[in-house]
């Protein structure tokens, strides 16, 4: 504030007054008169005011005059002032106009007219002999209001009678009402205040919502007079069902009343006030609530009389409350049975609360829906104190289940202090873990048993632990699983944001494993931890069954997971006999409905350095014709990026009908791991004769060809490989081996007539020969529904076709009815060993 200014003690002139806030500021002048009362006259121009310096949700500017001249003397106020803002608020066009003059007890406000935006306050109001009034509000968008206020309102309010027994009437309406998280589908209000100086109130709230709770509809009903009120107040909705009536009246300044009914329904509990309680409102401030008992059944809370303010002083007791009551209050999924009790002794004067509080869930069952079945965790007991003091809370918990174990845990808090700092200790013990196989469908057993020790520090909000936690005895199998784990033992060191786990366990009759490291979890999650193995047993059914040594390092910074180390799979079988139904290769822009990450969220990405070794004992493979042992290594990178060869030693091949030999066969690796190089030869030696079969390229679209050694023709080549002998002079072996070059030539053009199956609705079609030499047919299979299914056979060499209709009776019993050149109509039961 700055200005020149002269005066003397009756009087002060301020004739070039500058006033600055932020960036907003008034110019005029000002003149104070001090004799025989107050006196003032100024005129102020204001500009760029912005009011968001006094409250942040109201940025903008204003500016305009400001005009007023008054006095006060003698207890009596005589005013004019007239004031005319313009400019914008939260960016909607603002005014703010108002005049008003008077003196003693004769007043005007001429004009009232509040503007932002599309909301609209306008009046006008007088009091000479009578009261007089009028104020209209037109809010349609509350929005522009307030952040995070929605709806509309509109409503009047009229002033009439005296001063000494005013009169008056006000009416709401309000539709779509919401502030934040809390909403409001309509409102109606009507107050009224008659001649005799009595009261009503009515007020309907339809469809609150907080949160996501809906709380149904409500309704006030107040009235009565200075000396004697009364009010009902009545909630109905899915919930909660509530009915409360309240009377009494006002006598030299105190509140004197009761409590006279109450009502309140919710989860199948029907809680009554069995007397009116006594309420008092006195004088000198003090809120008393006298003593209550409200019954459901056998449940019952009860409070002795209390003192609301000042320094509150609480007492209840809760008996037999059942549980299952607040079932619509807690996560679908989850359930509680049992009774609970509880006792509060709490007096909360200005230095701080003091008193007990006592908790017990006696004996009860927990219980969890999973796949829409119910699991119950029963417990024993379940018993929460606390004592509290000005400058000190001790809790105890104690909890036991028979196979949930025993948790005991002590804790102090410090109520004061501003972080809320907190101490104690826990101990856990006898855990069963298999109360979590339900959640893990794939697992057919899991058993062991946890305990543990620490000690709680850190704050409230912020707890840390340090102590140990230690699993013994842990067995985890099951049929989906591809290795079963026993004699499992990890122990974890925790230490306050990071425990250490070291571990290991036993897996068939000489498979070893173990896990070490550490996980940290402060500002990010780092893990580093080791797994090592040896001759671990691996079964993926009904494809492999090998032993695998892993030696990895698994690693994790941010939102970057790193795996390095080596793997060898030193012995084993491999078989494929089929592949899954529905094998598809996906392109790279598939998207799986259900499966998208969360918007905006990038993939985690992991970098991998993993050398895998195989076959340094003997690793056998057999499928889609092939029987081979593989031998090599493999370097997987990022990306599935792999680099390395493997080789199939001592291996046979159908092919053609016959069983060739492998002369050789490797996989170059050198990219995505499901594309590698072929390189393999299959021959059939006859005399001094090599027939055979060459695949090169890469496995998506290889390159076939027929060869022989010494060179010759394509069809004499074909010739020895088929049937063992070169081609006849009578042309009969001619028409043989085109007619196998022709049949076996449609079997390898899979993906053109597996076009044609799926355009006359034959899903999952495949073709392929079976049979040996005169024996060998082309055959086409695929699926018309999911329970039936259609083969048909053609032979080779021979002049004889078969059809064949499969329906599925179960997972492992299917019907098939075959007309070929005999007909049978059989059952069969299938299973893998």
């Amino acid at each position: 504030m700055v200005s020149p200014f002269s005066g003397n003690l009756q009087e002060i002139h301020l004739p070039q007054l500058e006033v600055v806030a932020g960036q907003g500021k008034a110019s005029g002048h000002l003149d104070l008169q001090f004799a025989d009362g107050i006196g003032w006259d100024t005129a102020l121009d204001l500009s760029a005011l912005d009011p968001s310096f006094w409250v942040a949700e109201l940025p903008g500017t204003l500016a305009g005059p400001l005009r007023s001249k008054g006095q006060f003397r003698n207890e009596q106020l005589e005013l004019n002032a007239d004031l005319d803002l313009k400019g914008r608020l939260r960016g909607q066009p603002a005014v703010l106009q108002a005049k008003a003059d008077g003196r003693d007890q004769q007043w005007t406000v001429s004009s009232l007219n509040i503007r932002l935006g599309d909301n609209r306050i306008q009046g006008t109001g007088s009091l000479q002999e009578r009261l007089k009034g009028q104020l209209d509000l037109d809010l349609p968008r509350l929005g522009q209001l307030w952040p995070r206020l929605q709806g509309q309102v509109k409503g009047r309010l009229d002033l009439a009678g005296t001063l000494q027994t005013p009169q008056g009437q006000l009416a709401l309406q309000g539709s779509q009402l919401a502030l934040q998280d809390n909403r409001l589908q309509n409102l109606a209000l009507t107050a009224r205040l008659d001649q005799a100086q009595r009261a009503t109130l009515n007020v309907k709230g339809v469809g609150i919502q907080a949160g996501d709770t809906a709380l149904g509809t409500l309704l006030i009903d107040g009235q009565g007079t200075l000396k004697a009120q009364q009010l009902k107040l009545d909630l109905q909705g899915p919930l909660l069902k509530l009915a409360i009536a309240l009377d009494g009246g006002l006598d030299k300044g105190n509140w004197r009343g009761r409590l006279a009914s109450g009502t309140v329904q919710s989860g199948g509990q029907n809680w009554r006030l069995q007397q009116p309680a006594k309420i008092e409102r006195l004088v000198d401030g003090r809120l008393n609530f006298g003593a209550h008992c409200w019954l459901s059944g056998a449940a019952s809370l009860c409070g002795g009389d209390q003192r609301l303010m000042p320094d509150p002083r609480l007492r209840y007791q809760l008996k037999n409350f059942p549980l299952d009551s607040l079932a619509q209050w807690m996560p679908k999924d989850f359930a509680w049975r049992g009774t609970l009790n509880a006792d509060v002794q709490l007096d909360i004067p200005a230095a701080g609360p003091s008193g007990q509080i006592s908790i017990d869930a006696g004996g009860g069952t927990l219980r969890v829906r999973n796949n829409d079945q119910w699991l119950d965790f029963p417990y024993q007991t379940l018993k929460l104190a606390s004592t509290l003091t000005p400058k000190r809370i001790n809790s105890r918990l104690d909890f036991e289940g028979s196979k949930l174990g025993r948790l005991l845990l002590n804790a102090q808090i410090d109520p004061l202090a501003k972080d809320k700092p907190l101490a104690g200790d826990f101990n856990l013990s006898g855990l069963d873990i298999s109360v979590a196989r339900p959640f893990a469908p794939m697992v057919q057993k899991l058993n062991g048993r946890l305990n543990g020790t620490g000690r709680l520090s850190g704050s409230l909000l912020a707890p840390l632990v340090n102590g140990s936690v230690a699993l013994e005895g842990g067995e985890v199998a099951g049929a989906e699983l591809p290795m079963e784990l026993h004699d499992l033992k990890v122990q974890a060191l925790i230490a306050g944001e990071s425990v250490q786990i070291n571990g290991g366990w036993k897996s068939g009759s000489t498979g070893q494993g173990s896990i070490g490291g550490q996980v940290a979890w402060g500002q990010s999650l780092l893990v580093d931890v080791s797994l090592k193995g040896s001759r671990l047993p691996i079964n993926v059914e009904p494809y492999a069954a090998v032993e695998a040594a892993p030696d990895l390092k698994i690693s994790m910074q941010g939102e970057r997971l790193a795996i390095s180390g080596k793997v060898l799979v030193p012995k084993g079988t491999i078989t494929v006999r089929e592949l899954p139904p529905s094998t598809v290769k996906l392109s790279g822009d598939t998207v799986i409905v259900g499966q998208q990450t969360e918007e905006g969220a990038p993939p985690l990405a992991v970098a991998m350095d993993i050398n895998v070794e195989v076959g340094q004992e003997k690793l056998s493979f057999s499928g889609f014709g092939l029987t081979a042992n593989l031998v090599g290594r493999v370097h997987i990178g990022d990306n599935l990026d792999t680099r390395g060869e493997l080789n199939l030693n001592d291996g046979r091949y159908r092919a053609y009908g016959q069983r060739l030999t492998i002369r050789k066969a490797r996989l170059l690796f050198a990219g995505p791991v499901d594309q590698p190089y072929l390189d393999i030869e299959a021959i059939r030696q006859t005399d001094d004769v090599i027939a055979g079969i060459r695949l090169t390229g890469s496995a998506e679209q290889p390159t076939t060809e027929v060869f022989s050694e010494p060179a010759m023709s394509q069809e004499q080549a074909l010739s020895y490989l088929v049937m063992g002998r070169p081609l006849s002079t009578s042309g009969e072996d001619n028409n043989m081996v085109a007619q196998a070059a022709l049949a076996l030539g449609v079997a390898g053009s899979s993906s053109t007539t597996g076009k044609l199956a799926d355009n006359l609705g034959i899903k999952d079609f495949e073709l392929d020969t079976s049979g040996t030499g005169d024996k060998t047919n082309v055959v086409a299979s695929g699926k018309i529904t999911e329970k039936l299914s259609l083969r048909y056979g053609v032979g080779v060499f021979e002049p004889a076709n078969t059809i064949a209709l499969r329906y599925l009776l179960s997972k492992r019993v299917y019907l098939e009815a075959a007309s070929g050149v005999a007909s049978s109509l059989d059952i069969f039961y299938k299973r893998d060993f």
